[in-house]
């Protein structure tokens, strides 16, 4: 096998499997590999045999990019969308929750203070006269 069938193997081997760029990743690492053990004084001949199947080296890059893309799935898919909204939950902080809790609970009580200062000047004087007609017409 030639360093050219090698990384045509390897490319095919990797093309539908993995994203282009991961495609185009591998056999450029493949490459610059191979040049790089040439240069130390081996042959083409030795470096590929050491290297082995390019399917067989396909299938564990493969592999490991099926456990990776869960972790960089999401955020190429942020990053090729623009920031926009995927339709995946949002993963919020704790403390952020807590803050945002918090300043919901002060809005509740403020807006019931707010609502029983308007109302409560109101209300009790006409409590009072309710409570005082009905105790005189009692009597």
């Amino acid at each position: 096998m030639t360093r050219f069938e090698f990384t045509v193997q390897l490319r095919k081997a990797l093309s539908g499997r993995v994203n282009h760029a991961a495609v185009n990743e591998n056999v450029k690492y493949y490459e610059n590999y191979i040049d790089t053990e040439i240069k130390k004084g081996r042959s083409e001949r030795e470096v590929l045999e050491e290297l082995g199947d390019p399917r067989l080296i396909a299938k564990t890059i493969i592999d490991t990019a099926k456990e990776e893309d869960w972790a960089t799935s999401e955020a190429a898919e942020e990053e090729h969308k623009g920031k926009g909204f995927s339709g995946r939950s949002i993963r919020v902080p704790t403390w952020i929750f807590v803050i945002l809790l918090l300043l919901l609970v002060v809005l509740i009580v403020h807006i019931v203070g707010a609502v029983l200062a308007f109302v409560l000047p109101i209300a009790i004087p006409v409590a009072v006269i309710w409570l005082l007609i009905r105790y005189f017409r009692r009597s």
